[in-house]
């Protein structure tokens, strides 16, 4: 995706990077004396810079956001999928099924996954108060409010984002409401959902109805996102009335549509389509060297190594294995007779890619990783290096719709069968919580623990995650509700002792 001047990552905004370049270090841990963001560089009469801070919330979303091991941990916990290594970062295993869910609180990628959503939850609460301070000079009720109102929206969208991670991942956890907070006593996983679900409902009515690739600025997030978000927070919290209702506005309202081609849907040909509602964008400007605005190494740590040739030329693309598929999920998706969705959600050792591609090791490698030779920028061969990653797509809020009909007492089977048509995949009538919860399964595998969170909701982790046929390398026990969600990390105990407090 080349640069435009509505890009949400535009380099005509460099301002922003001295803006947070100046700002405090941005774990929760640290606490602003004055709270003050370099008030004398900015001009806040300026209001039509005001998008700038917004930027940089977007920023910290794309990384540390996007940052391999937490992906790695996510994506590990469920029975499909296993962070696959045992030469490297073998802790990682004890947080799935291979380990016993184990979770060292001492593991370095454990602290990372707290850090880094609470980076994005404090330069967000900075950003908020950076757009009040543009608010001032702004006439109430004019379009310049109204925009200030939806930046505000986007903000509160992205740090919702991050209360869910961390909520479906450790449970309770701390709301940081302020970045003067001096109080980090956690609450609850129910309370967490319930309070970014306020703040989405909050700031909804005052965002921009429209998908993110009609945005003003293109792939910005919309009120359509912030409903499918809340979406998930109803979801957790067994509210399907409300998930029925915020579901069906989008599906009515919202102008989106799967994308045709389930292959390419990951891949650039995918990036910000009309089925895409939150999208982290990346871009190298076509160039092999040179600016680029990235994501490390999030695609490059769940490749496998391809060999291939092209115009004679022999061609390795090579990743870190680290993202790995269960024999198991693999048989039971070639059991259901899929097709595309099986080609693309995995690569299978010993065999070849449509592109020619051999798919090297011995073991089925997360496809929706994969970017194909000849969609990559001439000059390099970096897995995924110039791709989005999709956050949340229109598929799962069909899927959501259809489980919140079906919970509700009604008929899920249109929504239900608007992804499975996409599929391939005969449609079904009268259909159950059950074959959604498959459909899940199938549609979202590999994607942001979702497979995870669906076990831990549903009441069917302990029956499905002790399975005797998952193979344990670590003899470690079994599942438990005391291991559903993960420990604080042990580095922060020892500085916040309000963290070993009973949540509240």
């Amino acid at each position: 995706m080349k640069t435009n001047k509505f890009s949400i990552f535009n380099f005509q905004f460099s301002i922003i990077i001295a803006f947070f370049a100046i700002m405090p270090s941005c774990s929760f841990l640290d606490i602003d004396t004055e709270n003050k963001i370099a008030v004398s560089d900015i001009d806040y009469t300026k209001t039509s810079e005001m998008y700038q801070p917004v930027i940089g919330v977007y920023s910290k979303l794309r990384w540390p956001g996007m940052h391999w091991a937490l992906n790695m941990l996510w994506t590990g916990r469920d029975d499909d999928m296993t962070s696959g290594r045992t030469d490297d970062q073998q802790d990682a295993l004890r947080f799935g099924y291979r380990g016993g869910y184990q979770c060292p609180n001492s593991y370095w990628a454990l602290s990372n996954a707290w850090t880094n959503m609470y980076d994005i939850i404090r330069t967000g609460n900075a950003t908020l108060e950076a757009l009040e301070k543009y608010a001032k000079y702004i006439a109430p009720e004019s379009e310049d409010y109204k925009k200030y109102l939806s930046y505000r929206g986007e903000v509160v969208t992205i740090q919702a984002w991050a209360y869910y991670m961390l909520s479906t991942s450790f449970g309770a956890c701390v709301l940081l409401k302020d970045n003067n907070q001096t109080r980090f006593v956690r609450s609850t996983r129910e309370h967490v959902c319930e309070y970014a679900l306020a703040q989405l409902e909050a700031v909804i009515p005052h965002m921009q109805r429209m998908r993110p690739n009609e945005m003003e600025h293109m792939g910005a997030f919309s009120a359509f996102t912030a409903e499918a978000l809340a979406a998930r927070f109803a979801m957790v919290l067994k509210d399907y009335p409300k998930v029925e209702t915020l579901t069906d506005d989008i599906i009515t309202n919202g102008g989106f549509s799967l994308y045709p081609d389930y292959y390419n849907l990951f891949k650039i040909p995918g990036k910000l389509c009309d089925e895409s509602m939150m999208e982290v964008q990346v871009t190298d400007f076509g160039l092999a060297t040179g600016d680029y605005i990235g994501i490390d190494q999030w695609y490059v740590a769940q490749g496998a190594t391809l060999t291939g040739s092209v115009g004679g030329e022999s061609i390795t693309i090579a990743g870190w294995n680290f993202m790995q598929y269960n024999s198991r999920f693999v048989e039971w998706c070639k059991a259901r007779g899929e097709t595309i969705r099986l080609e693309t959600s995995v690569l299978e050792s010993g065999t070849k890619t449509r592109e020619n591609f051999q798919i090297e090791g011995s073991s089925y490698f997360n496809g929706k990783a994969y970017l194909p030779y000849d969609q990559m920028t001439t000059g390099t061969t970096d897995w995924g290096r110039n791709n989005n990653v999709r956050l949340l797509r229109y598929a799962e809020v069909l899927l959501m719709n259809a489980e919140a009909k079906v919970r509700n007492g009604k008929s899920g089977d249109a929504p239900f069968n608007d992804v499975r048509t996409r599929a391939g995949m005969p449609t079904l009538t009268g259909v159950t919580v059950e074959q959604i919860l498959d459909e899940r399964r199938m549609e979202l595998c590999s994607e942001w623990g979702l497979r995870y969170t669906d076990l831990v909701r549903t009441g069917l982790a302990e029956t499905v995650l002790n399975d005797p046929a998952l193979i344990r390398d670590q003899a470690a026990g079994e599942w438990t509700e005391a291991k559903a969600y993960w420990p604080v990390p042990g580095s922060l105990l020892v500085n916040l002792p309000d963290l070993a407090v009973e949540p509240e």
